[in-house]
């Protein structure tokens, strides 16, 4: 792959891969490491075209962290919001917001593991269902099933917090 075309992939998915890489292992250096050690495989793996690419990318770093997972354990923390307003709007509503976005994110870490994945590819991640079943290595309708139950079991967690 051409350097220059991986910088403009590099940009255009770093920040959802990180996102991604970080409510895997809900710790700052780690979702970085696991975004390069990603990135750093497509440099040396991936030729041609980017059909594909974002979903591929996404399911390099899963195996990645599963791979981390093998070796140690689980880490906590929250992420940093990539959403925070600069204060131009009023600020009680900002902190509605933010806790709003905390409840809802606290709700999502709660879930067991793969309705967490799924929520977090989709909804965090943004992407299709087709990238999401590419990422978690099944097939698009299983991946908007598991979407659809991880979204009941959500609703019900968040049921009364908002």
């Amino acid at each position: 792959m051409e350097p220059h075309r991986l910088e403009e992939l590099y940009q255009r998915y770093a920040g959802e891969l990180y996102l991604y890489a970080f409510s895997l292992c809900q710790e700052h250096a780690q979702a970085q490491d696991l975004m390069s050690e990603a990135f750093c495989r497509a440099l040396l793996s991936l030729e041609g075209t980017e059909d594909g690419w974002r979903g591929w990318l996404f399911k390099v770093c899963r195996n990645l962290w599963l791979d981390q997972l093998r070796r140690w354990k689980h880490l906590t923390g929250e992420p940093p919001d990539p959403d925070r307003l600069a204060g131009d709007g009023d600020l009680l509503a900002d902190l509605i917001r933010e806790e709003t976005r905390r409840t809802v994110y606290r709700a999502v870490q709660d879930l067991a593991p793969l309705d967490r994945e799924v929520i977090t590819l989709y909804y965090y991640g943004e992407l299709s269902l087709k990238e999401v079943g590419t990422a978690m290595g099944i097939s698009p309708g299983a991946a908007r099933t598991m979407l659809c139950r991880a979204r009941k079991k959500l609703k019900i967690r968040l049921e009364g917090a908002l």
